[in-house]
């Protein structure tokens, strides 16, 4: 009989694994899509449909990616096919009974499917991502490195009740990790690309730059240095300022200040569950975080900047502004689990 720790060695078996996973998580994301906090169309300045078509609220629209993508593979296929496509869907009554609870118009059905789709496709792309980023900073044994993808995978779903969910969630996700990843590795010609892309996402991409001197600062020669942090935010001030001009005439300001309500926030009295929470990450991340790689332990500075950026401009519950550092945390703490608490063999690799 085959044991599950076998299994893990086998990489179709792990492959599939981590698909069957992202679409489980996934569904968690879609399904629990229904109260006023967490839906799609909860906040009647972001509904999905108007970011699809551009009539959202600043800043939301400009996170334009998801929604050109969709309107252009919505274009390309003749609008019968859709209409008949979304006549058959809205036959079953199980249908239209989830399309209401989830509060989303059947005018839009198609258009849904088709977001929802690239963010899966995001989200699948995920974990193997994550696997090629922990194969770059560690050499560890074939089981735990099919295992951190998924514990980083059911992560996720922690965060999910914490506010609306937005359709460029898990894009910027993929994006940020991947841009990361290639950073370790110098590989710019696909990074540049990634970059770009990850600008039309979403605006936070641009934290990919300070990740570029966490990680290059010290060993990167002046000039070179002085090149790419100038062709990173050339690249971002060129794609948001033209975002921003697409746009100008919509509703909202480009950034929300919400520093006022978030200090109210802290000042409220926290129950025993928030604690112990917040004490066992702790205690994960930071338990002999000597032993842990050095850029790792400086990239928490990525952690502390998208902190602060939700103190100011954010809301401090919404845990989904974190989703680009879910990587960083999670390393952290599954170096703890496996090699402080579980004693697996492992070795830092050094990164040039």
């Amino acid at each position: 009989m085959i044991r599950f720790p076998e299994l893990l060695l086998n990489r179709t078996f792990v492959r599939i694994l981590y698909v069957f996973v992202a679409a489980f998580v996934f569904a968690v994301w879609v399904w629990t899509a229904e109260t006023p906090i967490t839906s799609f169309n909860g906040d009647p300045h972001s509904k999905l449909s108007d970011l699809i078509y551009g009539a959202a609220h600043k800043p939301y629209v400009q996170r334009a990616l998801i929604p050109i993508l969709t309107r252009s593979v919505y274009s390309i296929i003749p609008e019968n096919t859709w209409s008949s496509l979304e006549e058959n869907l809205l036959a079953y009554p199980k249908v239209g009974k989830e399309l209401a609870r989830l509060g989303w118009e059947n005018e839009f059905l198609a258009e849904y499917m088709i977001a929802l789709t690239f963010a899966f496709l995001a989200l699948t792309a995920f974990p193997f991502v994550v696997r090629g980023l922990w194969d770059h900073l560690y050499e560890t044994a074939d089981s735990v490195k099919a295992m951190v993808p998924i514990l980083t995978l059911l992560l996720l779903p922690t965060l999910f009740s914490s506010g609306p969910h937005y359709i460029y969630d898990f894009p910027a996700l993929l994006f940020f990790t991947l841009g990361f990843l290639l950073l370790l590795k110098r590989r710019w010609t696909i990074y540049y690309p990634i970059f770009i892309i990850g600008c039309i996402n979403k605006e936070t991409i641009i934290i990919l730059t300070l990740a570029y001197v966490i990680v290059c600062g010290k060993t990167e020669a002046r000039g070179k240095l002085a090149l790419h942090l100038g062709l990173q935010m050339a690249a971002y001030l060129i794609i948001k300022t033209a975002i921003s001009y697409a746009f100008r005439a919509n509703p909202g300001s480009a950034m929300e200040f919400h520093v006022f309500g978030n200090i109210h926030i802290l000042l409220l009295g926290y129950d025993w569950s928030s604690v112990l929470i917040v004490g066992i990450t702790a205690a994960l991340l930071f338990h002999d975080f000597h032993t842990k790689p050095e850029l790792l332990r400086r990239s928490l500075i990525l952690v502390a900047v998208f902190g602060a950026l939700v103190f100011f401009f954010g809301v401090i519950p919404e845990l989904r502004a974190f989703y680009e550092v879910v990587p960083i945390v999670a390393f952290l703490g599954l170096h703890t689990i496996f090699f402080s608490y579980l004693r697996q063999p492992y070795r830092i690799k050094q990164i040039v």
